[in-house]
């Protein structure tokens, strides 16, 4: 590649979850590393993918979900 030329090749990933977030994550680790290998470098996970979207109703038992950025599992893995 010629410098100041780079090939930028860009995946977004769709899937449908469950309700058990270590699947969820199994599946978008999998799916990322399947984009990557097939040249990705820019991989776009959709939102909320540790489960359910739940965002269609406000309901106490869903705010157990939510989690501070600071040492999020997900985000360290």
């Amino acid at each position: 590649m010629e410098k100041g030329n780079r090939q930028v090749v860009v995946s977004a990933l769709q899937f449908a979850c469950t309700d058990d977030v270590p699947t969820n994550l199994a599946t978008a680790e999998r799916l990322v590393r399947a984009a990557h290998a097939k040249g990705a470098n820019i991989i776009l996970i959709q939102e909320l993918f540790e489960g359910y979207y739940f965002c269609q109703a406000q309901r106490e038992d869903f705010f157990r979900r939510a989690k501070p950025y600071n040492d999020h599992p997900t985000i360290k893995r």
